[in-house]
């Protein structure tokens, strides 16, 4: 006898879960204690609700459905969801199946949250909403047949509206996390619509978010052919075609097309992207300033331009650009976090803090206090700055190891090596193979002569990652520069270059193992090619050397004195030139 679909029911629902509004919170201490007290035998009472049924069936329905909706405003989703489904199972009502998908699906329980929705689509099975949400719920227990039986029934049920159906269903299948279970069901839409643009735009999308780059490009190919002007996939088209090592072939595509089609702003967007990605940073500006022109309050063009400014280090127009986005009400702590870099490149170290001090919450909130230490540690000292370090609230084991590694480091870039050296092993005796804690141990461990230290710590890490470039590349370097063991450390370089060929500290370290073997002309090769890649002291300083040592002396001293001005405090450098007299 199923009566409670009647209005009656619907009418004392909504009336008890606007109640429950103002009800009085049941989970509060004077309510925990008049639960648990005793009668006057001292026997406690320790009954649950839920614990007894009531005649009238109608009663137990709302009965569960006060228990449900109490247990939401107390904060536990998971005592909701079982008198919810509880509800639903007894009324088969719609509207009560429906809250209960909502409340399981909130609660992460994926099985009261199937049976809710099989409940809800058998009560309504013109419903296309609960028929979407039951083959979600399918897709979540990795059951893709059943997935793709209720979403074909759909498509066909409504051919006249096939096309935006599809995309629904696409947009549905997008949120899921399990991408690659959602993947297999738009291959299966694609078979059963082998002419909808749709069927095979959605495969694309979803194939290439699975990392299946091959097939994503055959179905954004099959859905061009059929609808080439389509700008959603126009767009599509060239990420895909990066994701298979064809980045000029996407340039060309997008180039080609604003052409042909220059109002086309969607268009000119993914291009101007397509150009950062490859680093035609330059064109990549000139893109973005005609956007610009044409939509000037939009927030991805502005920070586009804020961060390309930033690149060619024009601050004061990426300044422009973010204060613009703060007027426009389209801040975040992102733009306010470039607002500090921009400060303190411009040596506003005051303004800077003041910046950075507005990020209290989120990712940035860590890296912003450690900026500010940055600062005090240049400006007023570094004693002043592990103060503040120490009054940085970390929210989790990771964040207390970021503050932990970025004192170690500053104190070693401010030359304090014994005490980086010391809180890197006060670390470790909890962290004992904490890679990057051995590692930036290693580093300061050479500056105070603890070389046997560096060499263990060293091979530690290689042990537990033998294709860490970085690792591989100190201790060949400090193999050739601190022991004899020059070809032991070739070997170790020649690792770490084949792992990250184009690292100029890589290369710079290959040039310094070939001098301490007596080949001087690939040292001159390879210290020529770090000199060209990155403008550093230590670099300046083995170059200069080598060249003194093969006769080029006037270059050595040309290299060494701009080196001295920009890089005077390096103590590579100043080694170097007390050595040779400069």
């Amino acid at each position: 006898m199923i009566f409670y679909k009647s209005a009656g029911l619907i009418l004392t629902l909504s009336l008890i879960l606007s109640a429950c509004a103002t009800a009085p919170d049941i989970g509060s201490k004077n309510g925990s204690e008049k639960n648990q007290s005793s009668n006057s035998n001292g026997e406690p009472f320790n009954e649950k609700p839920g614990d007894f049924e009531l005649e009238n069936d109608t009663a137990n329905i709302i009965y569960r459905v006060l228990i449900a909706e109490l247990s939401v405003q107390r904060g536990d989703a998971n005592v909701a969801s079982e008198y919810y489904l509880d509800a639903a199972k007894q009324s088969k009502d719609p509207r009560v199946a429906a809250r209960a998908v909502r409340i399981a699906n909130f609660a992460e329980n994926k099985e009261d949250a199937l049976e809710a929705a099989k409940i809800w689509v058998a009560a309504e099975p013109d419903n296309q909403e609960a028929s979407r949400i039951l083959a979600i719920l399918y897709l979540r227990e990795d059951n893709t047949e059943k997935a793709q039986e209720i979403l074909s029934r759909l498509l066909n049920e409504d051919k006249d509206s096939l096309s935006r159906n599809l995309l629904l269903t696409g947009a549905m299948l997008q949120r899921e996390t399990s991408i690659e279970n959602a993947e297999k069901v738009a291959r299966h839409l694609t078979v059963l619509y082998p002419d909808m643009a749709e069927s095979h735009y959605i495969h694309a999308s979803l194939a290439i978010q699975s990392g299946l780059a091959e097939p994503a490009l055959l179905s954004i190919e099959k859905s061009l052919a059929i609808r080439p002007d389509w700008i959603d996939a126009v767009v599509l088209y060239p990420r895909i075609l990066q994701e298979n090592a064809q980045a000029e072939n996407a340039l060309n595509y997008l180039k080609s097309y604003l052409q042909d089609n220059p109002k086309q702003d969607a268009v000119r967007l993914a291009y101007a992207r397509a150009l950062v990605d490859t680093r035609n940073l330059k064109e990549a500006r000139n893109q973005f300033e005609l956007l610009a022109v044409k939509v000037p309050n939009d927030h991805d063009v502005l920070f586009a331009l804020a961060m390309l400014a930033m690149q060619f280090r024009d601050f004061d127009e990426a300044e422009g650009y973010l204060n613009q986005l703060e007027k426009l009400g389209k801040s975040n702590n992102q733009v306010i976090f470039y607002l500090g870099q921009i400060a303190e490149q411009k040596e506003q170290s005051a303004k800077a803090i003041e910046i950075y001090s507005r990020i209290r919450s989120d990712n940035l909130y860590i890296e912003s206090q450690l900026r500010i230490a940055a600062i005090l540690a240049k400006t007023e000292s570094i004693e002043i700055a592990r103060e503040h370090i120490q009054r940085i609230k970390s929210r989790s084991d990771s964040e207390k190891r970021q503050i932990s590694l970025f004192e170690g480091n500053l104190l070693r870039d401010f030359k304090k090596y014994q005490e980086s050296y010391d809180l890197f092993t006060q670390l470790l005796e909890n962290n004992k193979k904490d890679p990057d804690f051995l590692y930036f141990r290693s580093l300061v461990a050479e500056r105070l002569d603890k070389i046997d230290v560096v060499i263990e710590d060293l091979n530690h890490v290689i042990e537990n990652d033998p294709d860490n470039a970085a690792a591989l590349n100190a201790l060949g370097y400090t193999l050739a520069d601190r022991t004899d063991r020059f070809q032991e450390a070739l070997e170790l370089i020649e690792r770490a270059r084949k792992i990250d060929p184009n690292d100029p500290a890589i290369i710079d370290s290959l040039g310094w193992v070939n001098y301490k073997l007596g080949n001087n002309q690939i040292a001159l090769k390879y210290l020529a090619e770090a000199m060209a890649q990155i403008d550093d002291g230590e670099v300046a300083a083995h170059y200069g050397e080598l060249l003194w040592v093969t006769g080029d002396k006037d270059k050595a001293k040309d290299i060494w004195k701009k080196a001295k001005e920009d890089y005077g405090d390096n103590e590579v450098l100043i080694k170097t030139l007390k050595r040779f007299g400069q």
